[in-house]
């Protein structure tokens, strides 16, 4: 049977006068395109940013610029959310690593790769995103023996070229999103979670060893550009409304 994909759908931004009205069953997507972050933005970044987070910002020799951009994006945004000043909004961890607010019941996961950082806001505790912005070459099907899925890997091998390119990142952008959700991270096993991609139908099959359900996870996903994939994953038996907003045209915190 021959692999048949329904091209990703582009994200379409809703206007943000009303997206920090976060219901149940609702997410939210803030997008931000690096590239158009400006001075005034850094700037901004440097004030609302803790003393901690200005001092790990100075060791990096590569990727300060995403850093620094990626800070001020959890700050302003969730200060809408919680009603603090973005300065103020306080970040602790779980026992596996992944960042929470405290006495919140807003969730989120971040991600960044290329020009691009992606911030997911929602009521529902388990959330994942990743985007990857692919601008180098790999080794795809060496990467897929060895981590992915038997089943994943012969579908991977039955094609090729640009099929084949868009398969793999698919695949990998699903996985890093649910295990961003989980907050395990890649380490848990990649081959342990299997995808099938028919159509624009994401199925999935969980080995029993990560302790989840499948029908309790819903997966969405989108593309940027033609090199750009995000995947977003939520644990919820129900659907969840999805809205994208351009994280520079929100309002911003008072």
């Amino acid at each position: 049977m021959i692999l048949s994909l329904t091209p990703l759908p582009v994200p379409t931004f809703s206007q943000p006068e009303h997206g920090y009205e976060l219901g149940a069953q609702a997410i939210h997507i803030y997008c931000l395109d690096i590239r158009r972050f400006t001075a005034d933005h850094y700037a901004d970044a440097e004030r609302i940013m803790t003393s901690a987070e200005r001092e790990r910002a100075l060791k990096f020799v590569r990727g300060k610029e995403s850093y620094v951009a990626s800070r001020w994006l959890l700050r302003t945004v969730l200060a809408q959310y919680t009603n603090l000043p973005p300065e103020m909004v306080e970040f602790l961890r779980t026992d596996k690593g992944k960042p929470y607010l405290p006495q919140s019941d807003i969730h989120f996961s971040l991600s960044h790769s290329g020009h691009w950082a992606l911030l997911a806001v929602g009521k529902t505790e388990l959330i994942g995103i990743d985007i990857e912005a692919v601008g180098t070459t790999r080794d795809l099907i060496g990467i897929a023996e060895s981590y992915y899925h038997p089943h994943e890997f012969a579908q991977l091998q039955a094609l090729a070229g640009s099929a084949q390119h868009d398969y793999f990142y698919r695949l990998w952008t699903l996985k890093e999103a649910f295990f961003k959700a989980t907050g395990t991270g890649i380490s848990a096993g990649l081959e342990k979670i299997a995808f099938g991609l028919t159509g624009d139908k994401i199925s999935v099959q969980i080995a029993a060893a990560l302790d989840e359900d499948g029908d309790e996870w819903k997966f969405h996903q989108w593309t940027l550009s033609s090199l750009d994939y995000c995947a977003l994953a939520c644990k919820s038996r129900q659907p969840q409304q999805v809205n994208w907003f351009d994280a520079l045209c929100a309002p911003a915190f008072p």
